[in-house]
């Protein structure tokens, strides 16, 4: 018994064997005891008999034929078959992949974003220099507070901090270094806040609050406290340590409320 199988034409042309040398030499029939993956490689993708058919240009039924082992797959319906199903030969008649060669993704994979995570070795060095721009933030002054404020501005620039990425454009932010704790654990004695001065703050913003001074042209107490409310001539504020709303100031003893720019919204978030 020939263990050789037909030759499959494409739709449209002639369905029947291959016979003699010439053209049926280069088409040679595949023994079927090579296997056939075809029904893995359909189902891999999801697709129908009629989607597969199309995607090799055979008609239905000579696809169902090749996928049962009716009809013996050729070089020719080998090569096609990878092609439409974007293997190597190999896989078409069942071979195992070779450990050299990539893993196909699943199919539930397939056309799945990929990841756009890149993960550092552990021993790379952060570059935290992404994160700072031109020191061109004016960095003020100040001074000890006294009765009523924890500092007192005194409009000397003293140094220039870094521009983080999310205030690039942002004009006249300034920074100040937060004196006392009663914010923490927001933010902490020592810690740089940077200040914007034409954003309305909002309540729950952090503000820096600025009082009129005993006499004209002097400054005021000044302090960092978080803002509960503003209207009907009181500004209403609040602190964390110790808990608690602040006594109500009368809006005709503020000089300026400035909203204290969060660290998300500084690195552009």
């Amino acid at each position: 018994m020939s263990l050789m199988g037909p030759e499959v034409a494409p739709k449209g042309e002639c369905s029947q064997p291959l016979q003699g040398e010439g053209r049926a030499g280069l088409f040679r029939a595949i023994s079927p005891l090579m296997g056939n993956a075809l029904r893995e490689l359909r189902l891999e993708r999801g697709w129908t008999h009629d989607e597969a058919a199309d995607a090799m240009g055979l008609s239905r039924g000579q696809f169902i034929k090749l996928e049962r082992g009716e009809r013996g797959l050729t070089e020719r319906t080998i090569g096609l078959a990878a092609k439409a199903f974007s293997v190597p030969p190999g896989r078409v008649i069942g071979e195992a992949q070779s450990a050299d060669a990539p893993a196909e993704a699943p199919a539930a994979d397939r056309g799945a974003p990929q990841s756009n995570v890149a993960v550092p070795h552990h021993s790379d060095p952060v570059d935290t220099s992404i994160f700072k721009g031109p020191r061109n933030v004016p960095v003020y002054g100040t001074g000890s507070g006294g009765d009523g404020g924890d500092f007192r501005l005194n409009g000397q620039i003293i140094d220039h901090a870094p521009r983080p990425p999310g205030i690039a454009n942002r004009k006249d932010v300034y920074v100040v270094y937060l004196v006392g704790d009663s914010i923490s654990p927001a933010y902490e004695d020592g810690t740089p806040i940077y200040v914007d001065p034409h954003r309305r703050p909002q309540p729950r913003d952090y503000v820096v609050v600025e009082l009129r001074g005993e006499r004209e042209g002097e400054p005021g107490p000044a302090f960092v406290k978080r803002l509960v409310a503003r209207g009907a001539g009181k500004l209403k504020l609040e602190q964390h340590n110790p808990s608690g709303p602040l006594d109500p100031i009368d809006e005709g003893e503020v000089v300026r409320v400035h909203r204290v720019i969060p660290w998300l919204e500084l690195i552009g978030i």
